[in-house]
């Protein structure tokens, strides 16, 4: 595996704001939240490695994404894991990379209905910026969005 040499710029430490939405609480449908996120590479830079955190309610969370892609493959595949979203599962997914963004989908299950999908895309925006965006897919293709975060690099840091 490798990473996608764009995502190598991400490397470093990052601030952002989450935005959590949640359209079945009309009173609250965006959560908003500070996130940290820790950006390196993993098993001797074969990895791009995202870790980080934000804040349900009270209680912090945790995630990460791991990213690679084999030689001469098109596809990216990834790793997920999250506190909240997952709790004690994780989600392998695919896709593909665009000129400043790669979007990879994988599939989570719901009892007694068909699986769900659930697709990640990582913007690297610029040097100093990044961005997360997660999409709930139902079993019948609709889109909708559940997470996005705009990552600032943190400052004194070096640009990967």
């Amino acid at each position: 595996m490798s990473v996608p040499q764009k995502l190598g710029r991400l490397i470093g430490n990052w601030t952002g704001i989450n935005r959590l939405h949640l359209p079945w609480l009309p009173e609250n449908p965006i959560q908003e939240s500070l996130s940290e996120a820790l950006v390196t590479f993993s098993a001797g830079d074969n990895f791009l490695k995202i870790e980080y955190d934000w804040i349900f309610e009270t209680n912090k969370q945790a995630g990460l994404i791991l990213l690679g892609q084999e030689k001469n493959a098109e596809l990216i595949k990834g790793f997920w894991i999250d506190s909240w979203h997952l709790s004690d599962k994780f989600m392998i997914s695919e896709g593909l990379e665009s000129d400043r963004a790669i979007s990879i989908k994988g599939f989570y299950a719901v009892p007694d209905h068909p699986d769900w999908g659930w697709r990640t895309t990582i913007e690297n925006r610029d040097h100093d910026s990044f961005k997360i965006t997660m999409y709930n897919i139902s079993p019948e293709g609709q889109a909708d969005l559940a997470v996005e975060t705009t990552y600032q690099k943190n400052k004194g840091e070096k640009n990967g």
